[in-house]
């Protein structure tokens, strides 16, 4: 899914001879050299660059309202390298992005590193080593599929996700396939950084606590699978599979705490009504599914099952379908399709009231759209749009059951004056609308400008 913040992928570029590569996928232009250099200048206007609802209070005495508006700046260099050998495949990249606001004294810097690495042993064995390392602040680069955070979050947050993909072909017919997922998340505000801050006021002899971004948030996500994958035809292959998945929340503060009133001689260290790790939680996966190819240029992917989810330090478990499916389209050339729809649990920034229990996750359908499609030679249109319904599980009678709606569309045109020189210009516009009215918040994201490639 694509990210609001620009970004670019992975491009193989490869050094060997054509007879001596290994490039699964890649184009004849990506083997065309071993790297490549890309930076792109905007001009930006963003509406509500904070993801405030329009109930958030001003600042006393500022008459400064909100939601808040800007212009802005955009710089974004980046750099792709690619080696291809016999057998081997191996890339990597590197984003950096800097957002300079017109009222605002700070920046928003992010960075986003990406590697790969395919090699095949024989015909028999197979290995894929992927990983994603980003710093930044925006939901969609933070979460690039289902979010759980759909609000801006200040500071350099990290998310690093690394995967591994082994499969062995047992018989002509017949593949074991392997696979281990490590998401590590990790926010720069903490409890110390939370107290003192908008309606806490320590000193004064009483603090309302607010559970930090670290203590919703940080968290490791660990998913192994392991999976048949049977060749019933040349363009069909059928899958069994189990996945067993592990959610750690890793920061020591509490998320809900106990009823008032609270003592601020150490407002860090009072006795909490429940910590992070409450939520930790097992998920077991059970699925079937199949892989066509129904034409060289549409293929489709679907995985259906159950998923069971053990909250073990919360003493509950739950019960849940589980959909994974996809259908791309490569309609013509240069042009390509994909429509998908994923059905999962996942972390959420909501935890739950004073006096309640907590909420332990969401249950999420999304719907996700892309299309990238030349309306000249010269000119490119791309479209994305994503709808992502949340439903929190836990916190009493106030929030279980309540929802989140998420909706993200993007539009973006690119004019090429030559291979290394183009224009571009778009649209993002993002609306989380939630019953739970203090988060409701509407973004739209106009820029324009340059990018030039080598």
């Amino acid at each position: 899914m694509k990210k609001i913040i620009a970004s670019v992928g992975m491009v193989a570029l490869s050094a060997a001879s054509m007879q001596a590569q290994y490039a699964p996928g890649l184009t004849p232009l990506e083997t065309a050299k071993p790297w490549s250099l890309s930076a792109s200048l905007r001009g930006f206007y963003d509406d509500n660059y904070l993801t405030l609802p329009k109930s958030f209070p001003s600042a006393t005495g500022t008459g400064i309202s909100h939601p808040i508006a800007s212009w802005g700046t955009e710089i974004s260099p980046s750099v792709a390298v690619n080696h291809a050998a016999e057998n081997t495949l191996a890339t990597g990249s590197y984003v950096y992005d800097m957002r300079w606001y017109e009222n605002r004294s700070d920046l928003d810097q992010s960075h986003q590193l990406n590697g790969h690495l395919e090699h095949g042993f024989s015909e028999r064995y197979n290995l894929k080593v992927n990983d994603s390392f980003v710093v930044a602040q925006e939901p969609t680069v933070i979460d690039p599929s289902i979010i759980s955070e759909p609000l801006r979050v200040e500071g350099n947050n990290v998310r690093n996700t690394g995967q591994l993909d082994f499969t062995d072909s047992l018989t002509r017919n017949l593949d074991l396939h392997f696979g281990y997922g490590n998401t590590v998340y990790a926010y720069q505000q903490t409890a110390r950084s939370v107290i003192g801050y908008g309606l806490n006021t320590p000193g004064t002899g009483a603090y309302i606590p607010i559970a930090s971004r670290s203590a919703l948030l940080d968290r490791m996500e660990q998913l192994a699978t392991l999976d048949l994958r049977w060749k019933a035809t040349p363009d069909t292959t059928g899958v069994l599979g189990y996945q067993f998945g592990h959610t750690d929340y890793t920061a020591p503060e509490p998320i809900i705490f106990p009823s008032p009133p609270y003592n601020t001689t150490s407002p860090t260290g009072v006795n909490t009504g429940y910590n992070s790790n409450i939520r930790n939680e097992d998920s077991h996966f059970v699925f079937v599914g199949a892989d066509q190819s129904f034409t060289p240029d549409l293929n489709g992917s679907i995985r259906v099952g159950g998923e069971y989810l053990d909250y073990y330090n919360f003493h509950t478990s739950r019960l849940s379908p589980y959909v994974d499916a996809s259908i791309t389209d490569q309609y013509q050339p240069g042009c390509s399709a994909q429509l998908g729809v994923k059905h999962v649990h996942n972390s959420t920034d909501v935890v739950g009231l004073q006096g309640t229990t907590p909420v332990l996750d969401e249950e999420t359908t999304a719907i996700y759209i892309s299309d990238t499609h030349k309306l000249t030679d010269r000119l490119t249109l791309s479209l994305m749009g994503q709808a992502q319904l949340s439903t929190f599980v836990g916190g009493g009678s106030g929030l279980d059951g309540k929802e989140d709606q998420f909706f993200i569309l993007q539009v973006a045109f690119a004019y090429h004056f030559n291979p290394w020189f183009s224009t571009e210009a778009g649209y993002d516009y993002s609306r989380l609308k939630s019953d739970l009215s203090e988060r409701s918040y509407t973004r739209d994201f106009m820029y324009i400008g340059l990018r030039a490639t080598y």
